[in-house]
C-alpha cells in the first residue's frame, strides 16, 4: 500500500469519480482505476461501488477513507516537520455566521500575517453542520455555541454570553425576578434581535 494509492482514494470519495479525479490529479483515468483496483485486491475488499453518475465508497470504503484522511494529514504534517520551523499546510476552521461576522475577518488576516505557509479554510455552518464536518474529520477545529460530546474531541470555552429579555412594563408579560427560567418563555412569542 502506497501514501499515492490512498491520496488517490480520498480524492476519488471526495469527487465523486474516477474521471473527475483524475482530471484533478492529472493522471490518466485508467492508471488510477488499476491504482484502487490494486489497493481493493491488497486489502481483499471492494472500497467503492461504481454507478453511472461517478462511484460511492462502500461501506468498508467509508471507514477506510475516514483513516485515510488521518494518515494523510499525518503525511503533510511530517513532511512540514522535516521542513523545519516554518508551518506549511491547511487548516479548515468552522465559524458559526454569528461569530464568522464577527471573527472571520480578524482571524484570517492574523493567520496570513503570522503563518503565511498556511491555507487557511474558513467553513461557515450553523453549530449542528460544523459538529458533523469535526466528527468527520473535514474540519481541524470549530466555535460551537455548545461543547462537542463526541469521542476524542476537546473543547476549550472561549467566552460565556448572557441573554437578557426585554418588555414593556405595561404588558401582562412583565417580568418580576430577575431570572427567567426557559420554560416561562415558552408560552411568550418572542422577537429576537
Amino acid at each position: 500500500m502506497e501514501l499515492r494509492q490512498l491520496y488517490y482514494f480520498v480524492r476519488i470519495v471526495e469527487l465523486g469519480g474516477m474521471g473527475r479525479a483524475a482530471l484533478e490529479i492529472g493522471v490518466a483515468t485508467s492508471a488510477l482505476s488499476q491504482q484502487i483496483s490494486r489497493l481493493e485486491r491488497e486489502l481483499g475488499v471492494a472500497l467503492l461501488t461504481r454507478q453511472s453518475t461517478g462511484v460511492v465508497p462502500t461501506e468498508a470504503g467509508s471507514a477506510f477513507y475516514r483513516k485515510c484522511q488521518l494518515i494523510l494529514r499525518h503525511a503533510d504534517d511530517a513532511v512540514a516537520t522535516a521542513r523545519g520551523a516554518t508551518l506549511t499546510g491547511r487548516v479548515s476552521i468552522g465559524l458559526t455566521p454569528a461569530t464568522a461576522a464577527v471573527l472571520g475577518a480578524p482571524l484570517f488576516r492574523t493567520m496570513k500575517e503570522r503563518y503565511p505557509e498556511i491555507r487557511l479554510h474558513l467553513v461557515e455552518a450553523f453549530s449542528g453542520f460544523l459538529s458533523t464536518m469535526l466528527e468527520g474529520r473535514h474540519l481541524d477545529l470549530a466555535v460551537l455555541f455548545r461543547p462537542l460530546m463526541g469521542a476524542g474531541a476537546h473543547a476549550t470555552p472561549l467566552l460565556k454570553e448572557h441573554l437578557y429579555a426585554f418588555c414593556s412594563p405595561s404588558t401582562p408579560y412583565a417580568f418580576s425576578v430577575d431570572c427567567i427560567m426557559p420554560e416561562t418563555l415558552s408560552s411568550i412569542t418572542l422577537m429576537l434581535h
